[in-house]
């Protein structure tokens, strides 16, 4: 019973850092879409996130499923109680990476208009911080790695700064522009806002994938409100 148990749990494992690889490529696609005006690779990524969502139901049922079965205990309990939620915030990173597709879609015609080196070179600044912090917590749960899952926070800060800096310099911008009408202006303003917003939730998420997984190494839940 013991050995069935494993097996069905490495099967809901496996289903995880499938899900990780998913998220991971959507998350690709989206910036490089958002970053190049890449309308065919935004739908893409779009039209992908199915495969995320039904992953993550069959990924929540494994685990009640497994719980109702074998009733596990201790670590083996956590485990699964956090691979649930991981499945969660994986899910949410998907739909960030979608959010951040439809803004190509809705720039595809405007960007070249607006979009300064400046503003673009701060988004690929973030795309990347969001990108390295979301492989790092993968890796975390991946590896059972605790040491690595502990190491997200401070580029997590670093992504919020610079998610502020874009923002001054992205009002800079069109407060200096005398060639943006008002529907343009909106366009811009929201539009880019939105995206340096879902940068930084990915990185948010990501962190939250990482705490799940000191939880379930070491057991310790103040790790959840830990504000330091």
């Amino acid at each position: 019973m013991i050995k069935k148990f494993h097996e069905k749990l490495q099967e809901i494992v496996d289903d995880v850092n499938l899900m990780g690889k998913l998220i991971t490529e959507a998350v690709e696609n989206a910036t490089k879409s958002l970053l190049e005006g890449d309308r065919e690779i935004a739908t893409k990524v779009v039209e992908g996130d199915t495969r995320i969502d039904e992953l993550e139901m069959h990924i929540e049922e494994g685990c009640l499923i497994i719980q109702a079965e074998y009733q596990p205990f201790a670590k083996d309990l956590r485990l699964v109680n956090s691979i649930n939620i991981i499945a969660i915030y994986m899910e949410r990173v998907g739909d960030l990476a979608v959010n951040l597709a439809k803004i190509t879609r809705r720039l595809e015609k405007h960007k070249a208009m607006f979009m300064t080196p400046e503003i673009l070179d701060l988004l690929k600044e973030m795309a990347d911080l969001a990108k390295l912090i979301l492989s790092k917590a993968l890796k975390a749960f991946k590896n059972n790695d605790a040491k690595l899952a502990g190491k997200l926070d401070d580029l997590d800060n670093e992504l919020d700064n610079i998610q502020k800096i874009l923002f001054k310099k992205l009002f800079a911008s069109v407060v200096g522009s005398n060639s943006l009408s008002h529907e343009e202006f909106a366009l811009y303003l929201s539009n880019i806002s939105l995206a340096a917003r879902y940068l930084e939730r990915i990185g948010d998420q990501s962190v939250n994938i990482a705490e799940r997984v000191l939880i379930f190494l070491t057991g310790d839940y103040k790790i959840l409100h830990d504000e330091g």
